[in-house]
């Protein structure tokens, strides 16, 4: 299936935007620890950040495919049922990710969870600055 432009621009504003938390993130982190914060600052932080935002975008990047097939289909039950299914497989691969990062000591499963918040942060601000997400010109998704 071929990305759409519009799809493929958003996933560009979502991917900057989880990049750009992550960096605010690590670098937060660190100053907080620099400053006496009682958590500590290692390698895993960065690396646990990137891996959530990257889970985060492509949690994102799943959503983007699903919509992008419910609008080609023209039975709308079956749009529903992809949509639901889509969001059942995300939202597990998700739990799954953050139990990984949690059982496995070389990561920190806090930097992992909170870059996950990071798409919809995006989409705040792009709306608080007045940067609405792509809208479709000629009716087409």
């Amino acid at each position: 299936m071929q990305l759409q432009p519009d799809v493929k621009k958003e996933l560009v504003h979502i991917g900057t935007g989880c990049a750009v938390g992550t960096v605010v993130l690590v670098a937060g982190w660190a100053l907080a620890w620099a400053l006496g914060a009682p958590f500590g600052f290692s390698w895993k932080v960065p690396l646990s950040a990137v891996l959530g935002a990257f889970a985060a975008w492509l949690n994102f990047f799943g959503l983007a495919l699903t919509l992008q097939k419910m609008a080609a289909g023209a039975d709308e039950a079956r749009g529903r049922s992809l949509m639901r299914t889509s969001e059942l497989y995300r939202k597990l691969g998700l739990g799954l990710f953050l139990i990984a990062m949690f059982l496995i000591p070389a990561f920190n499963w806090v930097a992992a969870a909170i870059p996950l918040l990071f798409p919809q942060v995006t989409i705040f601000v792009m709306y608080a600055l007045r940067r609405k997400p792509s809208q479709n010109k000629g009716g087409e998704t």
